[in-house]
This record gives structure tokens, sequence and C-alpha cells, in this order.
């Protein structure tokens, strides 16, 4: 068992401004923390900041580290010394070779599936992750979360938790019953008159300072209904503000501090990765 967990890990493919080569390279702990390490050594912190492109959480990232580079040896930059993980091409090309992968490397492939075979599901997070620019933050993955169907509370379709406390969530309940959802953003929320009578509506309430982690000014709104009613609820006029005020600052005090969420065991790498592949296609 040991010497299994020791070649589970993450293959990452990093692009800088200031650079016109990319970066592969993998590692057996949380990207956030080898970029890091990265922007601060040389030959690559020169060339930097690096930012992440696309990435996998795969089963042997050894290997798969390997067959990426050995596809892509003839394209290997060797005019700058001391590495041996900058190639000369486009991050779509080395993207492409990384989804195709072999399946078996893939870690959560079934709950990514089944996150896909559910459209109302897929639609609202897209929906989210636009609504929260959440996506604007991979590279601090790892200090926010996705947890794609955990058992939680007897059984949820998602988690996102920033730091130590949850942010969003959606029940999976029994059948006929409606899924409840809920979401921490600041107070200023309740200065809308239309999304407090929305609330209500949709047998909801607002909860402050649930978390004794949370930041101040915060609240949880928390409403029943389905995808759809959810995707609604996104688009009234304050949830974005509300919510990108409390996240933003969450994460940016995380980032600061170059703290993990205690929850980063359970991210789901993968899935973030393709819903991320999937938006700029435009497929959702």
């Amino acid at each position: 068992m040991a010497a299994k967990d020791t070649k589970k890990g993450y293959v990452y493919i990093l692009v800088s401004k200031n650079c016109k080569y990319i970066k592969i390279g993998g590692t057996a702990y949380a990207p956030l923390k080898r970029i890091k390490e990265i922007n601060t050594a040389e030959p690559y912190k020169s060339l930097g900041a690096w930012e992440l492109s696309d990435f996998r959480e795969v089963a042997d990232w050894r290997k798969v580290e390997y067959q990426l580079h050995y596809v892509f040896r003839s394209k290997l930059v060797k005019k700058v010394t001391g590495q041996r993980e900058l190639f000369n091409l486009s991050p779509f090309e080395a993207s492409e070779k990384l989804d195709g992968i072999d399946e078996s490397m893939i870690i959560n492939k079934p709950k990514v599936d089944r996150m896909f075979q559910d459209q109302e599901f897929t639609n609202y997070l897209a929906k989210l992750f636009r609504t929260t620019t959440l996506m604007n933050w991979l590279d601090s993955q790892g200090a926010w979360t996705f947890s794609l169907f955990p058992g939680t509370s007897g059984g949820r379709y998602y988690t996102i938790n920033i730091g130590t406390h949850e942010v969003a969530y959606a029940s999976n309940p029994r059948s006929g019953e409606l899924p409840t959802f809920m979401l921490n953003m600041d107070k200023l929320i309740r200065d809308f008159k239309e999304v407090r009578k929305w609330v209500r509506k949709h047998n909801g309430r607002f909860r402050d300072g649930v978390y004794a982690s949370s930041l101040p000014r915060s609240t949880s709104v928390i409403f029943q209904g389905n995808f759809a009613d959810a995707m609604e609820f996104l688009s009234l006029g304050g949830v974005r503000r509300a919510i990108i005020a409390y996240w933003t600052e969450a994460l940016v005090e995380l980032q600061e501090g170059n703290h993990l969420s205690l929850h980063s065991k359970n991210h789901n790498w993968n899935a973030i990765a393709e819903i991320k592949k999937r938006m700029s296609a435009g497929l959702i």
C-alpha cells in the first residue's frame, strides 16, 4: 500500500506571460505548493511568474510525466540550463496529450463521468463557477476544494470549501425530495429585497456566522429547489457581488498565509480540469 501511495500525484502544465515556453512537470504533493517553489527558484524564477494551465491527478505521476516528456522530447528547450521540463510548444498541444493519457491513470474518474451524466447538474456547476469566478483561482486549489458526491450529511452532489469551512453545497436527497442548496456570502445580500423575497418563496433562510472560522460579515443563504431554481438564484441582482466579496477575501487571506484547506485531500482535481475544459470549449 505504501508504494502505491508514493506514486499517486499530479501532472501539470504551467505557463508564464514572461516566457514563450511551457513547463511540463509532476509532483507528489499539491501543485499549489510546487508552483510556489518553482516561482522562487532558478532557472524558472526568472521566466515566471508561472501559472497553472492544465493538470490531472493520476495514479502514477512519474510514469505520466515521463510519457509526456518522451512524446515531446524533440521540443525540449536545451538553451536554458539547469532544467529539463521546458518545452517549445503551445499549452493546447500539451493539453491534448494530457487529455489522452490512459484512463486507468485518472483518479476518481467514475465520479467525474457521473457528474456529466446529469446535464442539469453540469449546467448548474458551470453557472456557479462563472458567477463565483473560482476558475480564476486555479493556482490556489488545495486552499479551496471541490468534493464531488461526498457522503457528507447523508449525501451531497458537491461541496466547496474555502479553508476550514464549506461555502457551497447541494444535498442529494432521496427520490421525490428537492435538494437543499447553501451558499456562503457577504451580508450585503440582505440589502436586496428581490433576493429576500426569492429565498422566502423557496423555503429558505439566512444564517449569519454559522462557522467559527468564517470571516466577518459572513452569512449562509439556504434554500430548496431544483438546479434550474439554483441557477435562477445565481442570476438575481446582488448575488454575484455578495459571493465574490466574501470568497475573494477568504481566498486572498489563505493565499497570503500559504495555507491549504483541511479538506485538500478530498479535492477532485480531475473534475475541475474537466469542467474547465468544457467551459473553455463552450460545451457547458
